[in-house]
């Protein structure tokens, strides 16, 4: 049997974050604010970033402006959806 998994995610636009090491520092700091399991950032070095968090409840979005407005970048919006169902069924067979 096939188990499918809808999550809701949150995307923030990010303004300013040019190269990999900035990227990285960014996923580390959200990483660590309670309550985010997955973190991922669509690198656009000469535009919008987007940094998507799951699950969307984990952190508000003043929580990720303090993260952005910290690091030195300029934060946009978040804009909350839901994720793509995901097949379980290999992660679960797995020792």
């Amino acid at each position: 049997m096939t188990r499918a998994t809808i999550r809701r995610v949150s995307t923030f636009g990010v303004g300013g974050l040019t190269c990999p090491d900035c990227l990285v520092l960014l996923m580390e700091r959200v990483r660590h604010l309670l309550g985010v399991r997955e973190v991922t950032v669509d690198l656009e070095p000469a535009g919008e970033s987007s940094l998507t968090i799951a699950p969307a409840e984990a952190v508000s979005a003043e929580d990720i402006r303090a993260v952005v407005d910290e690091i030195g970048f300029d934060y946009i919006a978040r804009r909350s959806h839901r994720r793509p169902p995901v097949d379980r069924t290999f992660a679960r067979d797995l020792p």
